[in-house]
């Protein structure tokens, strides 16, 4: 019998709340979610704040001051602040044609990290961008970094976890199969995979011994898991 994996709200308790919200990570609390998931851009005037997509309300968040951005939508530091207590999947974002802002974000996302009294081990850092979590490992080491993926071979992902020192890959969830989860758990490398819904889906990742379930209803996933412990 695998442990339980860790069951993430994916930005926050995103079906009964606003995403990427206050209200959604301290929903997600009360659910019992083992962590959060969220997303963070830097904004025009240097402060990083949480939404998913580049734009707001017809805003770019890079080319728009944090304080012109709708209310709903929290610095990090607000949304990390909702979230004390639980586990925290930040996730870097930046527009494809500006990867250098991911380092940007980076710089500044150790800066804020460090400056808070939750220990490291409350947070894993994931990029699509994988320089920017480069960027992460050389400049602190002690932080846990996950490779997003989708399209790339997984293999690929897995030598370059690797080769730099990053201690997860997070794939999409129909890419995980026996064979990633033993290749993975021969090189001590987490499996974090998002976005997991269904029901039959959960027991099966769970039976195959991922780390992390990053999930919409998280709830739902709860009591899946608790009804096979």
């Amino acid at each position: 019998m695998h442990p339980c994996p860790l069951v993430y709200a994916h930005r926050g308790a995103s079906r009964r709340a606003r995403e990427n919200t206050v209200e959604s990570f301290e929903l997600a609390t009360k659910i019992g979610a083992d962590g959060v998931e969220l997303d963070v851009w830097k904004s025009l005037d240097g402060e990083l704040v949480v939404h998913h997509d580049s734009s707001v309300q017809g805003l770019l968040i890079e080319r728009a001051r944090a304080e012109d951005l709708p209310d709903y939508v929290p610095t990090l530091s607000e949304a990390l602040d909702a979230c004390f207590g639980l586990k925290v999947n930040i996730e870097i974002k930046a527009a494809p044609e500006n990867s250098r802002r991911a380092l940007e974000i980076a710089d500044a996302l150790i800066d804020i990290l460090r400056s808070r009294p939750e220990p490291a081990s409350q947070w894993i850092i994931s990029s699509f961008e994988h320089g920017a979590l480069d960027r992460i490992r050389n400049k602190s080491s002690n932080f846990y970094t996950g490779l997003l993926f989708w399209e790339e071979s997984w293999k690929t992902v897995l030598r370059y976890a690797i080769e730099n020192g990053h201690q997860a890959l997070h794939p999409h969830e129909t890419l995980v199969d026996d064979e990633m989860r033993e290749a993975t758990k021969n090189e001590d490398i987490h499996l974090n995979t998002w976005t997991v819904n269904n029901h039959l889906r959960v027991i099966e990742l769970s039976e195959l011994g991922v780390e992390g379930l990053i999930t919409d209803v998280p709830d739902e996933v709860l009591q899946t898991l608790h009804a096979r412990a």
